[in-house]
C-alpha cells in the first residue's frame, strides 16, 4: 500500500455510508469490498496470480501427483516422478525469465486464430531437454510414473535445435547476461537435488548488480 491515509479515509466513508452488508445464518457477515484506492504513484509490472490449492508441507518426502503451471512444471513433475520443495525452484528460475523477456520461457506455440492455447508436453520437454542438454537422470526417468510417454526403452527423445539460453534471451546483453543466465542455471537443472536453494540462490552475485534491460 502506498498511502496508508486510504485507511483512515476508508474507515470514515464506511461510518458515514456503510456498504451493503450480507448477514448469514451461521453468523459471518459478508462485506462488499472497497476497491477504488486511487491511481498508481509508480508501475509495478504485470501481476501474475498464483494459487496455492494443491501445495503441501515441505521437508525431503517425494509427493506425487500434477502441480504448478503449466509453463512453470518442472521436468519430474511432468514425468510424474515425485517432487519435493525443489520443483519450487524450478518454478522461480523459468518465472524469472518470462519476467524479464515478457513472454513464457516453455510456451510452445502460438493457438491458430480463435483456437486456445493448448499446452504441449511432449514439446515442453524435448524444449527442456534443449535447453538442459540429454542429462536426464535415469533415476528420474525410473521413478516417472510417465516416463513411457516421453522417452523410448533406451532413454532417446528428440529435441528441437537452436533452443538455448544464449538464443532465449534477447534483453540484457554481455557479463549482465552471462551471470544472469549462470543465475537461472542453478534453478534449471534436471536433478531436483542439483538445483539451489532459496538461501543459497540469495548469495548469488547476480543479485548484487543492478539489472539492465535493453
Amino acid at each position: 500500500m502506498e498511502d496508508s491515509s486510504i485507511l483512515e479515509e476508508d474507515a470514515k466513508d464506511e461510518f458515514n455510508h456503510p456498504l451493503p452488508q450480507k448477514h448469514c445464518d451461521d453468523g459471518r457477515v459478508i462485506y462488499l469490498a472497497r476497491n477504488n484506492y486511487g491511481p498508481l504513484r509508480r508501475a509495478v509490472g504485470v501481476i501474475r496470480i498464483c494459487d496455492f490449492d494443491l501445495a503441501v508441507l515441505g521437508g525431503d518426502t517425494l509427493h506425487k501427483g500434477c502441480i504448478q503451471g503449466e509453463v512453470y512444471r518442472a521436468p519430474e513433475v511432468i514425468l510424474d516422478a515425485g517432487y519435493t520443495y525443489s520443483a519450487d525452484i524450478w518454478s522461480l528460475g523459468v518465472m524469472l525469465w518470462d519476467l524479464l523477456e515478457g513472454k513464457a520461457l516453455f510456451r510452445i506455440g502460438e493457438p491458430e486464430p480463435g483456437q486456445t492455447y493448448e499446452h504441449d508436453e511432449h514439446k515442453h520437454l524435448a524444449y527442456i531437454t534443449a535447453l538442459l542438454g540429454e542429462g536426464c537422470p535415469q533415476s528420474l526417468l525410473e521413478r516417472g510414473d510417465r516416463t513411457p510417454l516421453f522417452y523410448d526403452e533406451n532413454g532417446r527423445f528428440r529435441v528441437p535445435s537452436g533452443f538455448s539460453f544464449e538464443t532465449t534471451l534477447s534483453r540484457v546483453s554481455g557479463q549482465e547476461k552471462t551471470k544472469l543466465i549462470d543465475f537461472v542455471r542453478r534453478m534449471l537443472r534436471w536433478n531436483p537435488n542439483e538445483r539451489s536453494t532459496a538461501r543459497e540462490l540469495l548469495q548469488d552475485p547476480w543479485l548484487d548488480t543492478g539489472i539492465v534491460i535493453e
